[in-house]
Order: C-alpha cells, then sequence, then structure tokens
C-alpha cells in the first residue's frame, strides 16, 4: 500500500525539480522544495488550531498566519513557474536570431562543440547564452560527448522551436554533410511563420483600433447628444441619477473614456508582445 505521505513528498520532488531543470537551474530548489512541501502541512495545522482555539485574539493570528504562508506558498510557486515561462519566451522570440548567425558557422566547418562554444560567447540574449554555456560545462566539467551534452539540453529548455531546430542538429550532424542547408529551410519556415504572425497581428491592431474609435470616442458623444435632445422632455435617470448633459459628460470623459482607453492600451501591449 502506498504511504500517501511519501507519495506527496516524490510528487513535491519530481514537480519542483522539473520547474528546476526548465529554468536552467535558476532558482534555490531546497528552498522551493521545503516551502512547497511543509508550507502545506503547517497551514493545515493552523487551521485545525484556528477551529479549536477559544480566544478570538488567538484566533486573529492564526488567521493572520495562515493568511501569510498561503502568500508566501503562492509567490514560491509563482516565481518558479515564471523563471520557466520568461526562459520559454525568450527561446520562442530570439531562437531566430541565433539560426541566421548559425547557419554561416556550420557552413564554414566548425565542429559542433566549436560552434556551441562560439555561441555562448557571442550570443546577445542571456538566456539562450546560458544554456550554451550549460551544455559546455556537461562536456567539460561532466564528462559528456557533445551529442549526449545537447540531447541532454533538448530536455531543459522548455521551448518546441529550441527542440526541433537542435535536434535536428543533434540528428543529421554525423550523417549529413548538408546541415547548414537543412538548417537554412528550417530558417526559412520560422521567417514565414513569424511573418504570418505579424501580418495577422496588425490585421487584429487595426480592428482594436476601429473598435476604440467607436466605443470610447464616438459612443460617449451620442449619448452626450442623446441626453442633451431629450433633456427638454424631462429628467433622464441612471439608476437613482438624474443624468443632466453636465453629468452625462462628466461621467464620460472622467471615467468612461479614461476606463476604455486603459483597457485598450493592456490589449495593445498584449497583442504586439506576442510578436516581440
Amino acid at each position: 500500500m502506498i504511504n500517501p505521505l511519501a507519495a506527496y513528498r516524490r510528487w513535491v520532488y519530481d514537480y519542483v525539480n522539473r520547474l528546476y531543470l526548465l529554468s536552467g537551474y535558476d532558482f534555490n530548489r531546497d528552498f522551493t522544495v521545503a516551502v512547497v512541501m511543509y508550507t502545506p502541512m503547517v497551514i493545515v495545522t493552523l487551521i485545525a488550531a484556528y477551529v479549536l482555539a477559544p480566544i478570538s485574539v488567538v484566533r486573529s493570528l492564526l488567521l493572520l498566519a495562515v493568511i501569510v504562508l498561503l502568500v508566501d506558498y503562492l509567490s514560491v510557486l509563482i516565481y518558479a513557474n515564471a523563471k520557466v515561462y520568461v526562459r520559454s519566451s525568450h527561446f520562442e522570440r530570439y531562437l531566430t536570431n541565433t539560426l541566421m548567425v548559425m547557419i554561416p558557422l556550420i557552413a564554414s566547418g566548425l565542429t559542433l562543440e566549436e560552434l556551441i562554444s562560439t555561441l555562448a560567447n557571442i550570443e546577445r540574449d542571456p538566456y539562450i547564452a546560458r544554456e550554451f554555456r550549460l551544455i559546455l560545462r556537461d562536456t567539460r566539467e561532466g564528462g559528456m560527448d557533445i551529442l549526449t551534452a545537447l540531447r541532454a539540453s533538448l530536455n531543459r529548455v522548455p521551448s518546441r522551436t529550441y527542440s526541433e531546430i537542435f535536434s535536428l542538429i543533434a540528428e543529421t550532424y554525423l550523417i549529413s554533410a548538408n546541415l547548414a542547408d537543412i538548417l537554412m529551410l528550417k530558417l526559412e519556415y520560422l521567417v514565414r511563420n513569424k511573418y504570418n504572425r505579424l501580418r495577422s497581428t496588425t490585421q487584429a491592431l487595426g480592428l482594436i483600433m476601429e473598435i476604440y474609435l467607436v466605443i470610447a470616442l464616438l459612443l460617449p458623444i451620442l449619448l452626450v447628444l442623446i441626453v442633451i435632445t431629450l433633456s427638454p422632455l424631462g429628467p433622464i435617470y441612471l439608476g437613482p441619477i438624474i443624468l443632466s448633459p453636465t453629468l452625462a459628460l462628466l461621467i464620460t470623459t472622467l471615467i468612461y473614456s479614461p476606463a476604455m482607453g486603459y483597457v485598450t492600451y493592456i490589449l495593445i501591449d498584449s497583442t504586439i508582445s506576442s510578436i516581440e
């Protein structure tokens, strides 16, 4: 019969170790394991004490401790997952530039280890450069050959683009003399894919701006004109509030239009960030 506590400990170790690997060993694994493993146990204990405690002051202190521990627990989890997400986004965004540099180097006849060493020195993106240094560390200090270190890197990088490019290199390096030509085809595919995303994003931005003009600019003007037109017929009620032209102008100018502008800014920023 499986021990629930042992199963829980194993799950925590596996989960944190997976995040630690995908982050490129970029956070304190032991601290994260301790927080993720023991904080829920402490929270459950404090909740039980909160239920049984008869004194209101003690109950308040226990509740405050539970809230603090829960915030700390979630913060550590979010931080570890954010490390993985940021690293993945860097590889997806900037690996095309790295591939542009790799192809001439491969065509010049560099060995795979020389290629990784050169990229580790000239790569501008810190996350990609760090991964190349980790590959070199595995070969020079870990005793791996370059292909084994490269395959280990595929499990460490949370990027489909990276996996496609470097698995292709690992599979064809020893059996194909046309690796540069093969990578050029991959580069053309990535550039074409990025161009298609750019075109669809441009269309989406145009649609967002059209919606913004109608909802945030024209609709408030139309509302004020309607209020001005109907005000001679009697008071216009907005719930318990009598809606006068002046009040309608103030609401649309000071509340509605700024709120819609902020929402539109968030939409535009997230849309542009998706293609960077």
